[in-house]
């Protein structure tokens, strides 16, 4: 195991935090706060995904401040990425056979 240094882990959580305050920051124009804001689900997920950024930041052994935001940020955001709800619209085009990850995931 890693040494455990708390300075990068806390900063690996403050990466973390990354995914979800730059969603915020792009709806800074919209006058109506989005409704996920108040729901705990968010806020829990929200602790879990900063745990995880401070998580991976202590696993990879980061030893620089920025290595360390960047693992916290990288983690996260695949995370939410992967199990965020799909943008509506068609959804993009792929070459034959390809298969998306949640319809992979479900079969």
């Amino acid at each position: 195991m890693p040494p455990f240094t708390w300075t990068f882990i806390i900063w690996g959580c403050v990466g973390g935090l990354f995914p979800d305050i730059l969603r915020i920051i792009q709806n800074r124009y919209n006058p109506k706060l989005p409704e996920y804001l108040s729901s705990g689900n968010f806020w829990l997920g929200l602790f879990f995904l900063v745990l995880l950024g401070g998580f991976a930041s202590w696993i990879s052994s980061a030893s620089q401040l920025k290595e360390a935001l960047l693992i916290g940020f990288t983690a996260p955001e695949v995370i939410s990425k992967i199990f965020s709800e799909p943008k509506s619209g068609p959804p993009p085009t792929k070459g034959a056979g390809s298969r998306t990850l949640r319809s992979w995931w479900a079969a």
